[in-house]
């Protein structure tokens, strides 16, 4: 499974995280990322966690969702 990174808002600007990580939840080195964040967090930083992209699949109709 690939999962993202969101990365964070800093002064209320969204900032891009570049990190991908191709495995699982448990995995270190997505808790050592989250970690990274979690340090950084305060009053001008929060951290908007991570995300797994739709898959390319072919649309089902008027919802939009993949299938």
């Amino acid at each position: 499974m690939i999962i993202i990174c969101k990365g964070a808002q800093i002064n209320h600007q969204l900032e891009k995280c570049n990190f991908l990580h191709d495995g699982n939840w448990d995995d270190m080195e997505l808790v050592e990322h989250q970690k990274y964040h979690k340090s950084l967090e305060n009053e001008n930083y929060s951290w908007l966690g991570f995300d797994v992209p739709q898959s390319s699949g072919k649309l089902s109709g008027r919802d939009g969702k993949r299938i």
